[in-house]
């Protein structure tokens, strides 16, 4: 009845010793305590079936405890192939982990490399957009200058025209005149015998009429003082820089209608203005070289500009 009851209590604990093998970790991380629990279960499974043994025979005991160090020995070789592994693994994640970041690492410089190519190429399309925006603008006042001074020229033109229709019409009269003059003159010749001969006056032609000459300076500064409120035009400041002065459409205007299109002899006449020591030297020097008609409006307005260059 004893031998029954040891055998149940062996099985029991066979059970049990059973459950604490499976439920040690898979990763190999056995702490030292399991390891104890386990030999204390083996030595007191020893213990028990000691008693089952007939007596005198003490070779049993001695294989127990052969055993009990296999069991132990096993267990710890266990945990150390569970350890080994458990660290291969960890190894293994540390790997894929420096791989994965290595990777994110070149995926994000590609990027940046990639953003900073398409920063550097539509910083050049903005520039090419500038460029021909300001070419294009160019072209445009260009074109704008154009226009306006073919407008001008058109009025001049045109201003020319009916100037010349109305000298030609005047002409015309005084031709008329002159022949009815002469025809009443030669009807009474006979009675006027006695008398001094009387001079008919000659019909001027066109060319006499508006033949050029050379205004003297007192003529030119007489002239420019009799119009009306000249410093008025120019906020009665005198003109210190007189090329800064000059707008670029008056400047336009003055080299076509007063240099003949030539923007050479334009830039040597305001250099030999500014160099000059007084309104004296350069009337003398424009009135010389360029046969100027006074009352033409152009001519006008760049002997005021010069005429305040010079005002005190």
């Amino acid at each position: 009845m004893q031998t029954k009851n040891l055998i149940k209590i062996i099985k029991a604990e066979a059970t049990v010793l059973v459950s604490m093998i499976e439920n040690l970790p898979d990763d190999g991380n056995v702490q030292s305590y399991e390891v104890e629990l386990l030999i204390n279960k083996i030595q007191a499974l020893n213990d028990i079936a000691v008693h089952l043994l007939p007596d005198g025979q003490n070779t049993a005991e001695t294989n127990i405890d052969v055993e009990v160090e296999n069991v132990r020995r096993i267990a710890e070789e266990e945990a150390a192939k569970k350890a080994a592994e458990a660290a291969q693994k960890a190894a293994e994640e540390e790997a894929r982990k420096a791989a994965e970041a290595e990777a994110a690492k070149r995926a994000e410089e590609i990027e940046k490399a990639r953003k900073a190519a398409e920063a550097e190429a539509a910083r050049k399309a903005a520039e090419e957009l500038a460029r021909k925006q300001a070419e294009e603008d160019r072209a445009r006042k260009a074109a704008e200058e154009a226009r306006r001074a073919a407008e001008e020229a058109a009025r001049k033109a045109a201003e020319a025209e009916a100037k010349s229709k109305s000298l030609a019409e005047e002409l015309a009269n005084n031709t008329v005149n002159v022949e009815h003059n002469f025809s009443e003159s030669t009807v009474t010749e006979k009675e006027n015998d006695s008398k001094p001969n009387v001079q008919i006056e000659q019909p001027t032609t066109l060319a006499d009429k508006f033949q050029q000459h050379v205004p003297s300076i007192n003529d030119v500064l007489a002239g420019l003082e009799k119009k009306a409120d000249i410093a008025s035009r120019y906020n009665k400041r005198p003109i210190t820089n007189l090329r800064k002065a000059i707008k670029i459409n008056d400047r336009m205007l003055f080299i076509n209608e007063l240099f003949n299109h030539d923007s050479v002899q334009y830039e040597q006449t305001i250099d030999m203005i500014e160099g000059a020591s007084g309104i004296d030297e350069v009337l003398a020097k424009i009135f010389s070289q360029y046969e100027w008609n006074q009352e033409d409006k152009t001519v006008i307005d760049f002997l005021e500009l010069i005429y305040q260059r010079f005002k005190k």
